[in-house]
């Protein structure tokens, strides 16, 4: 007799169905990076000690982006169900190989003109939203010693690992989780807006300092709008990509300076508006 299972009635069951693949990928990717810190140290090859200590930061900017994947290879299988919206995935495949048919197949969504600009203007989007709160967070002072020691590891990669690092492996990986799992769990049991917030808020926490939880939380709301508006997984990962390889390649330049006043503020802001309203107007073109 097959067995019945009840369905997520009480809010308690329904936060724990959400926030189960969020508990999964923390856990997996806390063991990876202790494995991974207890191993390399202990590898047998002269001078690995002395090696650690010169290249610590960028060598933790490295073992976080493995850790992150390992944490999400174990929420592909939740992933591929929570984002297929096509009958073109062979679920007798693997699931590297599903993986692999969503993103030549469902990444992009519809090939549509409509739909390729509006890519464009979520690309554009992660600049300059990422850029407007960058130059709100000099001007609050918000920033902070945990900050600045996470900023430091970020930045200490060269320019081509930064790029991979940040403008790749982070931004898949991150709303693989974030927005193709909890989002998209999220929205189906309280709507669209309240799914955007919960899910922003959550990546905001995963930060882990305040002003990368303010940071985090803003940009998860603008990915996960973006997300609702194309219909498609690239919206949200073209604007995480874009924002932090604009972030990792604008740190440390002394021409961005200039920008650091309350009018550059509010016009990248507005500018951020009208990327949005563009993307919108390009879903309902879409229609």
């Amino acid at each position: 007799m097959a067995k019945i299972i009840q369905k997520r009635t009480k809010r308690t069951q329904k936060f724990a169905y959400i926030l189960k693949p969020f508990v999964v990928y923390m856990l997996v990717k806390t063991a990876a990076m202790l494995a991974l810190a207890i191993l390399i140290p202990s590898l047998p090859v002269t001078g690995i000690a002395a090696w650690v200590e010169h290249n610590a930061p960028q060598l933790s900017a490295v073992v976080n982006a493995v850790a992150s994947m390992a944490g999400a290879a174990f929420l592909l299988k939740d992933f591929l169900i929570e984002v297929s919206t096509t009958g073109e995935i062979d679920i007798d495949q693997n699931v590297c190989r599903q993986f692999g048919s969503f993103m030549r197949h469902g990444f992009l969504g519809k090939r549509t003109t409509g739909n390729a600009v509006s890519l464009l203007l979520c690309a554009l989007l992660g600049i300059t939203a990422s850029f407007a709160l960058n130059i709100l967070v000099e001007l609050t002072m918000l920033r902070s010693e945990k900050y600045d020691t996470v900023a430091e590891i970020q930045y200490s990669v060269p320019i081509w690992l930064g790029i991979l690092l940040y403008g790749i492996i982070s931004p898949m990986v991150e709303e693989m989780v974030f927005r193709g799992v909890i989002f998209n769990r999220a929205r189906k049991f309280f709507g669209v807006v309240k799914a955007a917030v919960f899910s922003a808020l959550l990546f905001g926490v995963f930060h882990g300092n305040l002003l990368q939880f303010l940071y985090g939380t803003m940009m998860g709301m603008l990915m996960a709008v973006c997300y609702e508006y194309c219909g498609c997984f690239a919206a949200p990962v073209l604007v995480h990509m874009s924002a932090n390889v604009f972030v990792f390649l604008m740190s440390g330049k002394t021409g961005t300076a200039f920008f650091v006043t309350p009018f550059w503020c509010v016009v990248f802001m507005a500018l951020s508006v009208a990327v949005m309203a563009g993307i919108r107007k390009g879903k309902d073109v879409g229609k």
